[in-house]
């Protein structure tokens, strides 16, 4: 199993997985993103203030922990997002990609659960 931590650009306490630094309404430790063996999805919820929702049957639903799907709408804070784009930030570049920016196509990876990571879809 992988775990990221989740949370806003900080001098003080980096994170796996960085949201931007204006983003007040995201802790600087907001969440874990655990991704299992098996490759489903697990977010567990650390700040006690700012809260973490996902979007199930039309409406917002405050999470402490819970599995959710790749492509399910998460609330971190008032940042939207998906797991699917947080754990792009996280992807290791490729050679014809700057490394300091995420892929900008990220509908052309694909989660590969055996590796515990992304890979590039086949054309």
């Amino acid at each position: 199993m992988r775990t990221y931590l989740v949370g806003r650009n900080n001098q003080q306490q980096p994170c796996d997985i960085e949201l931007p630094a204006e983003e007040m309404s995201v802790s600087r430790r907001h969440l874990e993103l655990s991704v299992t063996d098996d490759g489903r999805l697990y977010v567990v919820h650390l700040h006690p203030q700012n809260s973490t929702a996902v979007r199930r049957d039309g409406m917002w639903q405050p999470i402490s922990q819970d599995f959710v799907n790749l492509d399910e709408p998460l609330l971190v804070g008032a940042y939207e997002t998906t797991a699917r784009r947080l754990l792009a930030l996280v992807l290791p570049p490729t050679s014809d990609e700057p490394a300091e920016s995420p892929p900008a196509d990220r509908e052309a990876f694909a989660w590969d659960p055996a590796r515990g990571t992304f890979l590039r879809r086949k054309s």
